[in-house]
């Protein structure tokens, strides 16, 4: 909960700011920001300094451990989006307009969170990971870090799970590759790791992709002259869905891999066996 004196201490510090800062001129072809608009933000932030307490109390705020400076940034945002152009605040609506709204007020407040601090506790961490949504796209680095650092795989588990389901909900249809060292999908064709920085080598990718078995299921159920064609090519393309072939369209995922001379020994036996069993 907050502590009425810090938050008093805050309170009369802000007002005093206030009153001791110079009114500046403006001047006449400035764009005017209308009354209500204005009057509308100045009201939202007087409120919460007032109401900031019992907000955080009945919100069950208090395991964020914030100080009375972030939870006011924090609730001010919180207050202006659930009153909308309501010229008024009352307490009671405001607390039930966000309990009914939590899937919108919980990732906006998890973002926040992120904003203020540099870095996370446990229990922000676990608040954060569960109600980050859409955010995760931007933070999954920054919480994979933190979570590691505190031994939570749990919350990385968790983590990877929200970053594939905002990946293709907001960002691709097709997942990337999953990285070796994270294991969050997240290989860029670079072969660099969008989540934990890693530089990962082709041979690192084979052994981590069991790339030998890819291989002999493209072998055996791609047409023939596909698999002709990868060994012409002397590469394939790799993506969260498995091998490609070259000369196809390239996705802007798909990791272009080389084919070493054990890879090809594999494509040429597989090759023989389809055209022994075609011939027969």
């Amino acid at each position: 909960m907050v502590q009425r004196s810090g938050l008093g201490a805050f309170i009369m510090a802000k007002r005093k700011k206030e009153v001791e800062s110079p009114v500046k001129e403006v001047k006449k072809e400035t764009k005017k920001t209308s009354p209500s608009s204005k009057r509308k933000a100045v009201d939202t932030e007087d409120w919460v300094l007032r109401h900031a307490d019992e907000l955080v109390s009945r919100l069950g705020l208090e395991f964020l451990k914030l100080s009375a400076e972030e939870y006011v940034s924090l609730l001010t945002k919180i207050v202006d989006m659930v009153r909308g152009e309501s010229a008024t605040i009352d307490i009671d609506t405001v607390v039930r307009r966000i309990k009914r709204n939590v899937d919108k007020i919980y990732p906006m407040l998890a973002a926040t969170l992120l904003e203020l601090r540099t870095s996370l506790d446990e229990e922000q961490l676990e608040f954060v990971v569960n109600n980050i949504g859409e955010a995760v796209l931007a933070y999954a680095p920054r919480l994979y870090s933190e979570a590691r650092k505190l031994g939570r795989e749990d919350l990385i588990e968790k983590l990877r799970n929200t970053w594939r389901q905002y990946w293709v909900l907001k960002r691709y249809p097709i997942l990337p590759v999953a990285c070796p060292y994270c294991n969050f999908n997240s290989l860029m064709p670079d072969l660099s790791c969008a989540i934990c920085g890693a530089i990962v080598s082709e041979n690192e990718l084979k052994s981590f992709l069991n790339f030998k078995a890819l291989l002999e299921e493209f072998a055996l159920k791609e047409p023939i002259e596909n698999v002709k064609k990868a060994l012409s090519f002397g590469y394939v393309y790799v993506n969260s869905l498995g091998i490609k072939v070259p000369g196809e369209h390239r996705d802007v995922l798909d990791i272009e891999v080389l084919l070493t001379s054990k890879d090809k020994e594999i494509l040429i036996d597989k090759l023989k066996q389809r055209e022994a069993q075609h011939g027969n």
